[in-house]
């Protein structure tokens, strides 16, 4: 018995070792060196001093992100085929990635559907409940925002001009967040180990990235920080969960995209003097009454989905019986998942800086 604890404890191990440092690692290095080129050679070509910079840089960072993940795809699987007897039946990592993105004639209705309801019934109450707990930071948050060169969008007066540079900025950023968290971590985890751990890796990589690169955990509350940690963990938890039953990487990124564009509209006019929380409640107010009703019409399908999601949770705190999984093995695994998101947040900074 003893042999076979060590064994899965060496198993888990191995593979998330794996997984970090001959896929992760090479790819946040590669990403890393084309965001070095980026840094030289955009200025040269364009003023820093400008919206149109900041949009080219994040513009160009999203395009990067996704060629790298699937050129360093398609290379590793002809290394190993090369090296290995190839198997006909399974998909080639890369081509499954790109499945990812893939919106056909068959699904585009219900890709759109869950854009909607992750906007709505996720996002929408999230960001005005916290950030009602949050008014405190605003100031500071808007300030940090605009003391970084590729937000001088937010500077702009013109407000058709600033919805075009959010709107491609803000999809630009959601575009390279739910491509590397969800659709390298959480996906590829899965094909690696099982894929709660997955989830449970990418979600707490997430929210230590967003955490601990947020200028504001610095200066504020230990309360704030909680509450900010919290929202991170769901809405990263809630989208792991859902790439995962879907396999769809768009309703995602659409979802995130209308909610940071929302953000940034309130930062906008709370730069040109408009009152946070008066912002928040007329904005917000109609999107909630429209969360309230998708609720009720979709409830049928938000219960299935709430008790599938629960279903998976559980599943990750229980012990696995497919491998005689002891309560010391399954200790072991939870606490190295969340070891391992920490060394994922480590090796991000190369690339969320």
């Amino acid at each position: 018995m003893g042999r076979l604890i060590s064994y899965n404890r060496r198993e888990i191990a191995s593979k998330r070792l794996k997984f970090l440092f001959y896929e992760i690692v090479p790819i946040f290095i590669v990403i890393f060196v084309f965001l070095i080129l980026e840094w030289i050679l955009l200025p040269l070509i364009v003023n820093q001093t400008t919206a149109l910079y900041g949009m080219l840089l994040y513009l160009i960072r999203a395009l990067a992100i996704f060629l790298v993940v699937i050129l360093f795809l398609f290379v590793s699987n002809k290394f190993k085929t090369k090296n290995s007897q190839p198997n006909k039946k399974e998909l080639a990592p890369h081509i499954g990635y790109l499945k990812l993105y893939k919106m056909s004639k068959k699904n585009y209705v219900y890709q759109l559907l869950y854009s909607f309801l992750l906007f709505f019934l996720i996002l929408i109450p999230l960001e005005f409940f916290f950030s009602m707990f949050l008014t405190e930071t605003v100031a500071y948050r808007a300030i940090s925002l605009i003391f970084k060169i590729e937000n001088s969008y937010l500077l702009l007066n013109d407000i058709s001009q600033f919805l075009f540079f959010s709107i491609i900025i803000q999809l630009s950023i959601s575009f390279s967040n739910e491509t590397i968290f969800r659709g390298v971590i959480t996906k590829r985890g899965s094909e690696h180990f099982s894929k709660m751990s997955a989830v449970m890796i990418s979600t707490f990589s997430f929210t230590f990235i967003e955490f601990f690169l947020n200028p504001i955990i610095f200066t504020a509350s230990f309360y704030i920080g909680i509450i900010w940690f919290i929202k991170s963990f769901i809405v990263g938890l809630i989208f792991s969960l859902t790439i995962i039953r879907r396999k769809w990487l768009f309703p995602l990124i659409i979802a995130k995209t209308f909610d940071s564009i929302l953000s940034s509209v309130i930062v906008w006019e709370f730069l040109r003097g408009g009152n946070f929380t008066q912002l928040l409640v007329f904005i917000y107010t109609p999107l909630l009454i429209i969360s309230l009703i998708l609720l009720i019409l979709q409830r049928s399908r938000v219960k299935e989905s709430l008790q599938i999601g629960l279903k998976m949770i559980k599943s990750y705190s229980r012990n696995d019986i497919t491998k005689d999984e002891s309560t010391g093995d399954k200790i072991f695994r939870i606490l190295f998942d969340i070891f391992l998101a920490f060394l994922l947040f480590l090796f991000g900074i190369l690339i969320s800086v």
